[in-house]
């Protein structure tokens, strides 16, 4: 493929999902030749590091909270991507995030610029009526729409028509450590923003309900808005001393490796990366069936999933783990495939061949 010029559009460069996916795949871009520009919507603190050769812009504004200002700000940041794309002519423009995605398609308008976007957030998430408005009004002048999974491609089609230039593509999976552990402990753990929709609260009701197996723990790596309602509901359930909080940890592929069996309780998730990282580590994992868990875990095979909301089953399911340690390698061996499945260079193929494939 010859060099193109691609422009990548993003709330920032601070700490979060979209951020890391999108300075991953702006470092495979220029690995495959090709010219890109990240601009970032909002100037700030930087926390990833863009390889030296992506060519960065963020505007010299701040966003203020208050509600006038915000739609000032709205139509500055439409500006000041419009400003961009008319000095660097792309090739195609890549978009992430639902507010993101229609002040970039906006910004579009008259240019012409062949325009790919992707909401990174679960389907099953409410938005305010002024961001489903925007959506609803912006998206279907894209070029093209990439879900994370089948659920949210489902959901594409039924809002926007079957017929929308669609196509699935993951998350790439981060660098994975490779931690040798002489004994894996007895524990549970949990990995990801202590709030409600993560569903952690699930986690500790299961827990609470098997009997029998006081000397395996639940461990819980997150910080959050209900941690203080969690700790209390741990000891409300009599087990307070069992179920450990750790608080966010950059420790995070250690505490994998130590573990025996990983739980995620979302009730809702864009794109479960905790369960990812937890299959490449490798663990036996268990997912309800509220979020993309069909689209990683092959049931009963590579891992569990259950019927979302069903306590009973969950405490069941991670009791049977409990006392099978034959079953938990079983099913940690062929979670570890995730490795390959997810592989940064085999992803960020897959955005190219969408977005410049001829339709």
């Amino acid at each position: 493929m010859e060099s193109k010029t691609i422009c990548i559009v993003a709330p920032s460069l601070q700490n979060g999902g979209i951020e890391r996916a999108l300075t991953t795949l702006s470092a495979h871009f220029v690995n495959r030749g090709h010219k890109v520009v990240y601009i970032a919507c909002r100037s700030g603190s930087h926390f990833f590091d863009l390889d030296s050769r992506v060519i960065f812009r963020e505007p010299s504004y701040r966003h203020s909270t208050s509600p006038i200002q915000k739609l000032l700000s709205y139509q500055k940041t439409i500006l000041f991507i419009r400003k961009q794309l008319k000095e660097f002519n792309p090739d195609t423009i890549l978009s992430f995030g639902d507010i993101i995605n229609p002040v970039s398609l906006l910004a579009n308008r008259g240019l012409n610029n062949p325009i790919y976007i992707s909401d990174r957030i679960s389907p099953k998430q409410q938005l305010g009526w002024f961001k489903n408005f925007m959506k609803r009004i912006t998206y279907p002048s894209a070029t093209g729409i990439i879900a994370q999974s089948e659920n949210a491609a489902e959901y594409k089609r039924q809002v926007f028509g079957p017929n929308i230039n669609l196509r699935v593509i993951p998350n790439s999976l981060r660098d994975i450590a490779q931690v040798d552990v002489k004994e894996k402990k007895k524990q549970v753990i949990g990995v990801g923003r202590l709030s409600y929709e993560k569903g952690f609260d699930r986690l500790i009701d299961a827990f609470s309900r098997i009997e029998g197996h006081d000397d395996w723990s639940l461990v819980l790596v997150g910080s959050g808005p209900v941690k203080d309602r969690l700790e209390q509901q741990a000891k409300d359930s009599g087990i307070s001393k069992r179920v450990i909080f750790l608080g966010a940890r950059k420790d995070v592929d250690q505490l994998l490796a130590e573990s025996s069996i990983f739980v995620i309780p979302s009730r809702c998730e864009g794109f479960p990366n905790a369960l990812c990282e937890a299959m490449a580590s490798p663990l036996p994992c268990l997912s309800f069936d509220s979020i993309a868990a069909s689209d990683l875990i092959e049931n009963n095979k590579s891992g569990i999933i259950i019927k979302d909301g069903d306590i009973d089953g969950l405490a069941k399911e991670i009791e049977i783990l409990m006392d099978d340690e034959k079953l938990r390698a079983e099913y940690a061996e062929k979670a570890y495939n995730i490795r390959e499945r997810l592989d940064k260079d085999k992803v960020g193929d897959m955005f190219l061949n969408f977005i410049f494939e001829k339709h």
